[in-house]
């Protein structure tokens, strides 16, 4: 529980959602070998094999566009004589080659802070907050034949101290401008008002593996897209939510070429707090007390005739509970439907009240050039039809491009860089087209995770599931490190602005504000001594314009307040 947030409505284990998982999972039985998940946030390892793939050593098929990732699957793809084959991963309780194995996951802890407000995005149950906080990971897995069981709960604290969550400076049409914004996504810039303490199911799932698949139920965080920063539908940035999945645990091999997949279909659960932790503009929300119904399904595929290609599509729907009671069965799947509104039907897609999220993604890993590129776009809303999205391809989308290369040195060590950006701003012809109050009090520019029919968004407890960068932030990266295996050090420059869209309908509507921007400059290392793993970063940042508001103005122009912040992780992971 966070702070004093009421009690959220309980999952229904008998019916409902849970009766159906079970349903569509109860035929799926099958032989299986012992594999355990790789948490997506785990330190070292995955950015790892992606060097290794730009360097041809780890075969181009594997995509790295879903993950989780299998640690047995992996490891097979090694030779004897590669040093990651031989990393310790689940110690063995009692005696190997037995029908019932159990083995311990690694133990990991994280430990994030903010010294004057919040910074930061990822790692799963961690939150935008400002102070210390503490994650502890651990478990166990286990195999009884086809069916594998893996524990892993978390547990989360943290200080939650109170900094400036808005300018009280700021006029009062400020807040009536962004009224849909922070009525239409459930993400509080502060969680609550007290300490946070919880234990969380974490990284667990209960599934039955039958050839190159897996089938069962999971409470796992997931990540879609080629991203290393950011994945703009499905991310660790938000706590893992409770679903049923089907999913590749390994490329699957056919005549044109591999490919990797997951459907899923699962639970978001609401924060139950007020925007600001102190209420104020709360009257701008009106929430439902109702959990939604959430399912997605992508797919992923590396034609055999372009060597290090893969391509890839993700579609998600969100709704209510009560539309599943309502609309019964048909209500469940409608990730099959048409892409466009005409063939969905008008009124039809008004009824169900659902939010949509349509992604496109790519990464092209070159090893004679020892690089790879990499980008995705993604777009809520249907469109109309065919010709709206020729001539409109832009109406609330946002997209992410990157760009990684290695460059020898002598003695084994390499020079990484690594570019990336992200836009979830909304487009000019968005702004174009809802200017104006009247047009901006029902739907008019919405940005890429609000929503007029599902108010909550995109979100699981308060933290969007896709990009990290609030309701509209803009980011953009370079890194420059020194590498020698699974170690690294080295520093990074990046721009942030915030929630872009705060700034834009307002200053296009002549309220006085300026565009917040954060500067920033940053440090990592990461070290492997033995079993143990060690992942540690410090940024500086300098905040333009904290809180978009206006300081003094002059014949010269205006100035906004600015801020200065200290933002570390530190992540420790012993394999047992």
């Amino acid at each position: 529980m966070i702070g004093q947030e009421p009690n959220r409505p309980n999952f229904p284990y008998s019916g409902g959602v849970y009766a159906g998982l079970m349903g569509f999972f109860c035929l799926l039985f099958s032989a299986s070998v012992l594999a355990q998940s790789l948490p997506v946030s785990f330190p070292l390892l995955t950015d790892n094999l992606r060097r290794e793939q730009l360097m041809g050593r780890f075969p181009l098929f594997y995509s790295f566009q879903h993950f989780p990732l299998t640690v047995t699957d992996i490891a097979g793809e090694y030779s004897p004589s590669d040093s990651l084959a031989f990393l310790p991963f689940g110690k063995p309780l009692g005696a190997e080659g037995k029908k019932v194995q159990v083995r311990l996951v690694p133990l990991q802890l994280s430990q994030n802070y903010n010294a004057s407000h919040p910074y930061g995005w990822g790692d799963g149950p961690l939150l935008s907050a400002r102070g210390f906080q503490h994650l502890v990971e651990f478990g166990i897995h286990t195999r009884i034949g086809p069916v594998h069981l893996q524990l892993y709960p978390q547990i989360h604290t943290a200080q939650n101290l109170p900094f400036q969550e808005y300018n009280p400076e700021l006029p009062e049409l400020y807040f009536k401008r962004i009224a849909n914004f922070i009525g239409r996504l459930d993400i509080p810039v502060r969680p609550g008002s007290d300490r946070i303490r919880r234990i969380l199911p974490g990284n667990s799932h209960v599934k039955v593996h039958f050839g190159a698949f897996a089938a069962g139920i999971s409470t796992e965080n997931l990540w879609w897209g080629p991203g290393k920063q950011q994945a703009l539908l499905i991310s660790d940035n938000a706590e893992g939510f409770l679903h049923g999945t089907i999913h590749s645990r390994k490329p699957v091999k056919t005549g044109i070429g591999h490919f990797e997949g997951q459907y899923f279909l699962g639970k978001l659960e609401n924060s139950n707090l007020p925007y600001y932790s102190d209420g104020s503009f709360d009257r701008y929300r009106d929430y439902p007390d109702d959990w939604r119904y959430v399912t997605g399904v992508s797919v992923s595929y590396s034609p055999v005739w372009i060597k290090g290609l893969s391509l890839g599509l993700g579609r998600t729907f969100t709704m209510y509970r009560r539309k599943l009671e309502e609309d019964g069965w048909r209500a469940w799947f409608p990730i099959f439907e048409g892409l466009q509104k005409e063939q969905v039907g008008l009124d039809a897609s008004r009824a169900r009240e659902t939010d949509q999220h349509f992604t496109i993604f790519s990464r092209w890993v070159v090893p004679a050039a020892r690089m790879e590129v990499y980008g995705e776009f993604i777009r809520t809303d249907h469109a109309l039809n065919w010709r709206e999205l020729l001539l409109n391809p832009e109406h609330s989308r946002g997209y992410t491009l990157g760009f990684s290369k290695l460059v020898p040195l002598t003695k084994g060590d390499q020079i990484y860089i690594q570019l990336e950006m992200t836009q979830t701003e909304n487009s000019v012809n968005n702004l174009v087209k809802y200017e104006g109050g009247n047009l901006n009090l029902n739907h008019g520019g919405l940005g890429l995770y609000e929503n007029f029919q599902v108010v909550h968004g995109l979100t699981q407890r308060g933290q969007v599931l896709g990009s990290g960068l609030g309701h509209s932030g803009n980011s953009a990266r370079i890194t420059l490190s020194k590498v020698r295996g699974l170690n690294q050090y080295g520093l990074s420059l990046e721009r942030l602005t915030r929630d872009a869209n705060f700034f834009n309908y307002n200053y296009a509507n002549g309220v006085e504000v300026l565009r917040w921007v954060d500067l920033s400059l940053g440090a990592h290392w990461e070290q492997q001594y033995d079993r143990l793993l060690v992942a540690a970063d410090a940024r500086l940042i300098r905040s333009h314009n904290y809180n978009y508001a206006v300081k003094q103005s002059n014949s010269l122009g205006s100035t906004g307040y600015k801020k200065s912040n200290f933002h570390s992780r530190l992540k420790l992971a012993y394999l047992f």
